[in-house]
């Protein structure tokens, strides 16, 4: 299998380091991303210049155990790779898979194709996608239970209280945006998360959205520190007796999270009226070829 862009030994090496990893039934790719940049550096006249290539894969790996800690996994997967490759994977158990296709998955459905296949021990029987009015209700009752639940956290942390935590409203920001983050993986993929965390979340979604954008570091310090504190809020919450997060650093954060949540909000109810058409569309065809 090849993937445009990508240079065949970097796929091979990848999947010979999964397998070494985990015992694997079959791993398919959803996207790929290549990234280089090149540096200079001049001291007494002479000119050294370097170029690096490194490489950003989503993966579906399917195999015969369950992967406990995703992070733990995608950090070996970095490691090995001599930090060339940055992966974030999707996990699933080879029994999961199977419960799953029998009962009917769109988002297996949309995955699982021959050609996103990069390794493979035995076929899966695969599964078509379900266009239903009923499946489109589904869809857009957990849209909304995500974005609602996003709301609550919102709501939480503009309100006045009596202490200041700045690390407890941190955690309350970093909710907003995994909240946001599900329901815009669920209208897109019909996926709902194994595995929470900010930064395989926002790294997903970058796949199909450019909202997570609002949120991802840019260059400044401000950005990367805010991003930072919002991918360990839980961690400093729980471990930190020494509270080092600024009402500046949390008010900063939470405007990021409210604008990232308006940003979806937007986009996925777009995204919802084009699949009600779709899904009443084409059960009515269905219908009509019976």
């Amino acid at each position: 299998m090849k993937i445009k862009n990508i240079p065949q030994h970097v796929l091979e090496r990848l999947i010979e380091v999964i397998r070494s990893l985990v015992n694997v039934h079959s791993i398919y790719w959803i996207a790929a991303i290549k990234k280089g940049h090149s540096s200079m550096y001049l001291f007494n006249s002479e000119v050294n210049g370097n170029l690096k290539q490194n490489y950003e894969f989503t993966l579906l790996i399917i195999s015969y155990e369950e992967i406990g800690n995703p992070k733990t996994f995608m950090g070996e997967v970095f490691n090995t790779m001599k930090e060339q490759v940055q992966l974030y994977s999707i996990h699933y158990s080879h029994n999961d898979i199977k419960r799953r296709l029998e009962a009917g998955d769109n988002f297996l459905s949309r995955v699982l194709f021959p050609g996103n296949c990069l390794f493979q021990e035995s076929p899966l029987s695969l599964t078509s996608y379900c266009y239903h009015p009923r499946k489109f209700e589904e869809i857009r009752k957990v849209w909304e239970f995500r974005l609602n639940r996003a709301s609550y956290f919102e709501d939480k942390t503009n309100t006045l209280d009596m202490v200041d935590d700045e690390s407890a409203r941190m955690v309350l920001v970093s909710q907003i945006i995994l909240q946001t983050c599900a329901a815009l993986i669920w209208v897109y993929w019909e996926w709902k998360p194994h595995y929470f965390k900010l930064d395989l979340l926002l790294n997903l979604c970058k796949n199909f959205s450019k909202s997570p954008l609002i949120v991802l570091p840019k260059k400044s310090f401000t950005s990367k520190k805010a991003y930072s504190q919002l991918c360990h809020s839980q961690f400093n919450l729980n471990f930190k007796t020494a509270d080092d997060v600024t009402m500046i650093d949390s008010d900063y954060a939470s405007n990021l999270a409210e604008r990232f949540l308006r940003s979806v909000r937007k986009e996925g109810n777009k995204k919802l009226k084009e699949l009600e058409l779709l899904h009443n569309q084409k059960y009515s065809e269905g219908l009509t070829a019976k």
